[in-house]
């Protein structure tokens, strides 16, 4: 025997022992399993910690954007008050008369839907007021201090046309008036306590701001106001407490607002902002909330024993919460607070079900000795779960590719941009200003979600990044952030297919009752300024330069279905190209005449093709239809009226006779007449395609007809054709 062999002999007989064997196991697997435990609890405290220091992260988001939606919403009647406050000058001295301060005020109340009301009194003791009615319509309320008590009231319809007049008998000095008082006194813009209004029974407050005149601006005329409900603030509160359930971060957060009165400016649930005292409504105050357990009162008294601590924990009925209170800024002039209260188990309440998944884990492990794998694979999926959360987030807003460049290059919220060659496409619905004229708001809401909502789909599939959407306008970049050897083809398939998926838009329309709509896509290629762009506490994703305007031209001069693409774009893609039309435009903004080209499909990889157009063959006319037209000039109308007559017709085209010259791609705003010279058909949209059978005769493509002026075209066809 060796001296090697004898050398581990004993160590042999060690191990040959049984018992030391079991032991080994044993010890081992107690070994793991304490591992297991720690880690296991350690986790549990570190994931704890890291959810309530995202909850911080969170919380701070929140208010970010209840103090900037309340902002956007208040400082319009901040910039309006006093604009008017400082253009109305002498003219406040005449209430009576001044009409053109009577026109700007009923502007302003039509601009800015949720001003309610907008008044002006002066020293004489005159008031002039433009009220928002219950059915949309504005009606004037004039007192002239002479005659007092009696107070003229002007009525108009949705169009502003005078319908009625009313005299009354009111006592009402303008003077004596809180809003008025106030602002005299402070010699500024004045904001008065949130109070209910008379009409509509909601609460709101009153922004006001004097009027100085003379060389040093310190002799008084008068005080402008402004009333502004403030249930759409309480609307944006309810929608992001339903945002942070679909998130699943919370099914149990809210956040209200609250003045130094402990009055409830702005609630989730619209009802609770006011109480009824007596036969009068007043603002409620927070220990007067109606829920069980008290939460949002308790957390309030707890604020306030707290000395304004602004992040805290509290308990109700032995349950944890979390609750912030933040001051608003002191620009907005107001002393409010924002309130949120979370539950906690909202926030840790998965870690700890997963901490007692661990343990029961870790028991496996005892037996069989695979926790390890396990525990390994849960904190993979935990991961997972965590960075898809965060970019589900972030994706609501942006598209995957500038996430990704926002998570991973520290450079990504970097303000600054880069020089790039790009596909540009901006995509809008013919005639959808005259169509959401006639639909409710929500009508008109539901319509532009249907339509973006399969536009998205279509976008995304062929990596397009949405910059934004402009009511029912997208534009949309092929190039940025990442660039591709096939962004320009890219961008026309997606362009084909967004139109082949109009079918399913208008489907989708039909089956919630809305009109059919058609759409327009303009396609540019060449270089842009791209990166992110605003300030250092507001910046957005976007694109800027000549050739976005250019995309917008060329968009414009589309008719509903077509495709128009610019000579760049066609150089970009090659022969895969079907080209169905071609023609010089001269945009504005561009010195000399380009080509653009209407594509109707695209071969090699993407296949994709749109039926071909065939000439429409017009049926003539028995007898012609009387029109008149307007010549539009981008989005504003001409004031010169001119007569037409329309030959024949087939669906959507028309050729026209009329005694003007009128330009290729000009868009018109038709009516139709009777043989009396009545209009009987309205607001019909179209543009000028070209020449038809001589030089005054013009065949027009209807890129808009509302269902009222479809029926009263119909009836004319049966008379004439």
């Amino acid at each position: 025997m060796s001296s090697k062999t004898k050398k581990f002999k004993p160590f042999s007989k060690l191990m040959d022992r049984e018992g030391f064997i079991f032991d080994f196991i044993f010890v081992c697997l107690t070994f793991l399993v304490v591992a297991v435990m720690f880690v296991t609890g350690y986790s549990y405290y570190k994931n704890s910690n890291a959810i309530l220091v995202l909850s911080e992260d969170l919380i701070d988001q929140i208010n970010k954007r209840v103090i900037q939606n309340t902002k956007n919403y208040l400082f319009t009647a901040v910039d309006m008050t006093e604009l008017s406050s400082r253009v109305a000058g002498e003219g406040v001295d005449s209430l009576l008369s001044n009409q053109s301060l009577s026109s700007l005020m009923i502007a302003v109340l039509r601009l800015h839907p949720q001003l309610n009301m907008f008044n002006i009194g002066n020293e004489q003791g005159d008031f002039l007021m433009q009220k928002r009615m219950e059915d949309g319509t504005i009606a004037t309320k004039l007192i002239d201090h002479a005659t007092a008590p009696k107070v003229t009231w002007t009525y108009r319809n949705k169009n502003g046309d005078v319908v009625s007049t009313d005299v009354v008998e009111e006592s009402y000095d303008p003077r004596a008036r809180p809003w008025y008082k106030g602002a005299k006194q402070a010699g500024k813009l004045f904001w008065s306590d949130v109070y209910i209004f008379n009409t509509g029974k909601v609460p709101g407050i009153t922004a006001s701001s004097p009027v100085y005149s003379g060389e040093e601006l310190k002799q008084l005329k008068g005080v402008f106001g402004l009333d502004i409900p403030l249930i759409e603030i309480s609307d944006f509160l309810n929608e992001l407490r339903d945002e942070l359930k679909h998130q699943k971060i919370s099914d149990s957060a809210t956040v209200y607002i609250v003045n130094s009165k402990d009055e409830i400016v702005a609630y989730p649930d619209i009802k609770q902002p006011m109480i009824l005292e007596g036969d009068k409504f007043r603002p409620r105050r927070v220990s007067e909330l109606e829920m069980d357990p008290p939460i949002i009162p308790e957390s309030y008294n707890e604020y306030k024993r707290l000395k304004n601590q602004t992040k805290f924990n509290f308990k109700v009925e032995g349950k944890k919460y979390i609750a912030s209170y933040i001051p608003f800024p002191k620009e907005l002039e107001k002393d409010w607070t924002i309130g949120l209260v979370v539950p906690e188990k909202d926030l840790i309440g998965p870690i700890k079900e997963t901490n007692r998944m661990n343990f029961t884990i870790s028991l496996v492990i005892l037996l069989a000795a695979m926790g390890l794998a396990i525990i390994l694979n849960r904190l993979k999926k935990a991961l997972q779960v965590r960075n898809r959360f965060i970019r589900e987030i972030f994706g609501k807003y942006l598209s995957d590719d500038i996430v990704n460049s926002i998570l991973e290059s520290p450079k990504g919220l970097v303000l600054g941009g880069e020089k790039r060659v790009v596909t540009i496409m901006m995509t809008d619905l013919r005639g959808f200003t005259s169509i959401s004229e006639r639909l409710p708001a929500e009508s008109c809401v539901g319509m532009i979600n249907v339509y973006l909502d399969i536009m998205t789909e279509v976008i995304l599939k062929y990596h397009g990044t949405i910059d934004e959407f402009i009511g029912d306008a997208i534009l949309v970049i092929f190039g940025a952030p990442i660039q591709r050897d096939d962004d320009a083809k890219r961008a026309v398939a997606c362009a084909l297919e967004m139109q082949q998926a109009m079918r399913d838009v208008n489907q989708k329309n039909k089956e919630l009752g809305y009109p059919e709509v058609q759409m327009g896509i303009g396609i540019n290629t060449g270089d842009i300024v791209v990166g992110n762009i605003g300030s250092s506490k507001r910046m957005k994703y976007g694109v800027v330069g000549s050739n976005v305007n250019l995309t917008s031209r060329i968009e414009s001069y589309t008719v509903g279905g077509q495709i128009l693409v610019s000579q760049s774009t066609i150089d970009s893609c090659g022969p895969i190209l079907r080209i169905d039309d071609q023609m010089e435009v001269m945009p504005k903004g561009v010195k000399e005449p380009i080509t653009i080209s209407e594509i109707g499909g695209i071969g090699g990889e993407f296949d994709v093709y749109l039926p071909e157009k065939e000439q429409l063959k017009l049926k003539k006319l028995t007898k012609p239809i009387l029109v008149e037209f307007i010549i539009l000039a981008g989005k504003h109308a001409s004031t010169d009226t001119h007569k037409a007559q329309i030959l024949s017709i087939a669906d959507r085209e028309a050729a026209v006779q009329t005694s003007i010259a009128i330009e290729k791609l000009n868009n018109l705003k038709v009516s139709l007449l009777n043989e009396a010279g009545e209009i009987v058909a309205a607001d019909m949209y179209a543009k000028v395609m070209g020449n038809e059978e001589g030089a005054s005769t013009y065949r027009i493509n209807f890129t808009s007809i509302p269902q009222e002026a479809k029926i009263g075209l119909e009836e004319l066809l049966k008379i004439h054709s």
